[in-house]
């Protein structure tokens, strides 16, 4: 099983950064066009059951990540996002939104300035623009077909209308539908529609080599704030991770040694991108 995330975020936040250092590519940062990697999901366990059971074959499972490129500011009025862009990201089963902390004079913030609350709080509102005009134009459908149609077709058209106007209602109030507590009918209901607020979504917060020491710390004040149903927030210094990622095992252990990082940020990014999934692994032998 592969499942697909979708790389999000402002326009040099470091996307491609964190889709490179994930999938040990090497796209050039610099370039809008959508990149789509492949990353092995790291598993300790895997090869402790393949030395005890020796199979022919050992397969772990894999995460598609695909970085859209563009910026998250380009999904809201659905400009500058190409329609095979859009499909991918709508077609992912949960999104990574890169936030920048990282300060770069040669490259400035978009913005002029760094506020991660600021950022989180504009791709909220892009995400939830995306989803409203979907909405939108599929209520003036249903209004539009209503007229003039037989009962049985207005007892399929009355629950959905129904349920889109109680969504409407409430990203209006900027409330992302994967926190509006929809039933499983419900989410069937709407399933054809891939809403971007109703996947889980991880807050990826790109700090720079400066900020480690205080990484902690800051993702736990952030996970304070934002972590909610299908939501959470892990703070990594992307660019470390990506030229770690160059590395062989003894050397990356070194470099993590030096840099005070206990753990892989990356690893960290699979086991929470799972944990909102609600994804478990399973392990099968073929003899």
């Amino acid at each position: 099983m592969t499942i697909e995330i979708g790389i999000v975020g402002l326009a040099q936040s470091g996307k491609t950064t964190i889709f490179n250092a994930l999938t040990g590519g090497k796209s050039d940062t610099r370039s809008l066009a959508p990149h789509i990697g492949i990353a092995k999901v790291p598993e300790p366990r895997l090869q402790v059951l393949a030395d005890m059971l020796h199979p022919k074959k050992v397969v772990p499972a894999e995460v598609s990540y695909i970085d859209i490129g563009a910026s998250v500011k380009d999904l809201g009025g659905g400009k500058g996002v190409g329609g095979q862009i859009l499909s991918q990201l709508s077609n992912a089963d949960a999104l990574i939104d890169v936030v920048r902390s990282f300060a770069d004079e040669s490259v400035p913030h978009i913005e002029g300035s760094l506020d991660v609350d600021r950022d989180i709080a504009t791709a909220n509102l892009e995400l939830t623009l995306h989803d409203l005009g979907i909405i939108g134009r599929r209520l003036e459908k249903i209004e539009e077909s209503l007229k003039g149609a037989k009962p049985a077709e207005r007892q399929s058209l009355l629950p959905e209308q129904k349920l889109l106007t109680r969504l409407k209602v409430g990203m209006e109030k900027e409330l992302p539908i994967r926190e509006m507590g929809i039933s499983a009918d419900e989410a069937r209901l709407i399933a054809n529609y891939q809403f971007l607020t109703a996947k889980p979504r991880l807050i990826v917060v790109n700090i720079g080599e400066e900020q480690i020491a205080e990484a902690d710390s800051m993702q736990e004040e952030l996970n304070a704030r934002y972590a909610r149903a299908g939501s959470r927030v892990i703070t990594l210094c992307g660019e470390l991770e990506m030229e770690i990622t160059q590395l062989d095992d003894e050397a990356a252990k070194a470099f993590r040694a030096e840099y005070g990082l206990p753990e892989s940020g990356l690893e960290h990014v699979v086991e929470l991108s799972y944990e909102l999934l609600g994804l478990v692994s399973f392990f099968t032998t073929v003899s």
